[in-house]
């Protein structure tokens, strides 16, 4: 298990031990948010550490038959994490503890190894093996510091990881904004491609995303992009196979930047989801495809003088 210290209030000796927000956290949505400040409320109470715990990979994708794509890898996670108050983030492997008992896991991985003292998860939240353990087993060790908060609701079902996986899946990027409580966002490094963008007149910045990333569906979204300097833009993005162009059949995110000339390729991109502007097309020319690009940079323009 690896012990990152998101702040300086980490290396504390003042603190009286921790409070565990639990679960796997996957795209920290706005349920995810609820389970973290009530983490930091207890620990503000008890006066100790608010913190968290949760496993590498999401253990529903260790499901027989599961294809499940991931919403955030651990550095973005951090980084949410850091910004909400936490202080210690615990990241262990599924694979190494799953058969390991839920009285054990209290005991030897939440209490002895993460320091709790309370503890802070969903309703559903379930730990051990055969995930046997309950918020109710938790209160046997951490009595009435034990917190299990309700589902928070977007319309007429609970916000969850799988309704927003399913959201992106169909290219909804409005939905899972709405649950995510922010645009859904690969942040990646960028990667050389053909210059087709370039000679098109559109040049791009792209990223190949990992296979176990859930992808919007294949399309054109307006967006904005963060480089890796810090700034930000306005921006159009592709995702597909770039049928017109390239007969390879990787699945890659092609970037234009609206109306700035970028001085130097960045090393990382950070690219925000904003709306669906079309469906993946097969031109029957180049200059059918250039006739459509300079159409979707208009309504990404648009877009944003409506959106502010």
């Amino acid at each position: 298990m690896t012990h990152y210290s998101l702040s300086a209030k980490s290396n504390s000796e003042k603190i009286s031990g921790r409070v565990l927000a639990l679960g796997s956290f996957d795209g920290f949505h706005i349920g995810h948010r609820a389970v973290i400040d009530a983490a930091v409320s207890l620990a503000d109470e008890l006066g100790a550490e608010p913190a968290v715990f949760c496993f590498d990979i999401p253990p529903a994708c260790f499901a027989p038959g599961s294809n499940i794509k991931i919403l955030g890898d651990s550095e973005e996670r951090k980084a949410l994490f850091a910004a909400r108050g936490i202080c210690s983030l615990f990241v262990a492997g599924f694979s190494e503890l799953r058969g390991l008992d839920a009285r054990d896991f209290i005991t030897e991985i939440l209490i002895k190894e993460c320091g709790a003292i309370g503890v802070v998860c969903g309703f559903n939240f379930a730990f051990g093996k055969n995930r046997a353990g309950t918020p109710l087993l938790l209160r046997d060790y951490f009595k009435d510091r034990v917190i299990t908060l309700d589902p928070i609701y977007f319309g007429e079902q609970p916000v969850s990881s799988s309704r927003i996986r399913a959201a992106i899946k169909e290219g909804d990027v409005k939905l899972a904004r709405m649950m995510l409580g922010r645009p859904y966002a690969i942040q990646q490094n960028v990667s050389s491609g053909r210059q087709d963008g370039r000679k098109l007149g559109f040049p791009t910045l792209n990223q190949l995303p990992e296979d176990i990333r859930a992808i919007p569906a294949f399309g054109v979204y307006v967006t904005r992009t963060t480089l890796d300097d810090g700034r930000v833009f306005n921006s159009v993005s592709d995702i597909g196979l770039a049928p017109t162009l390239d007969s390879s059949g990787r699945v890659r995110i092609e970037t234009h930047i609206l109306d700035t000339v970028i001085d130097s390729t960045p090393s990382c991109i950070k690219v925000e989801f904003l709306e669906r502007i079309r469906g993946e097309f097969t031109f029957n020319s180049v200059d059918e495809l250039k006739s459509r690009i300079a159409h979707d940079t208009e309504y990404a323009r648009n877009y944003f003088i409506n959106n502010n």
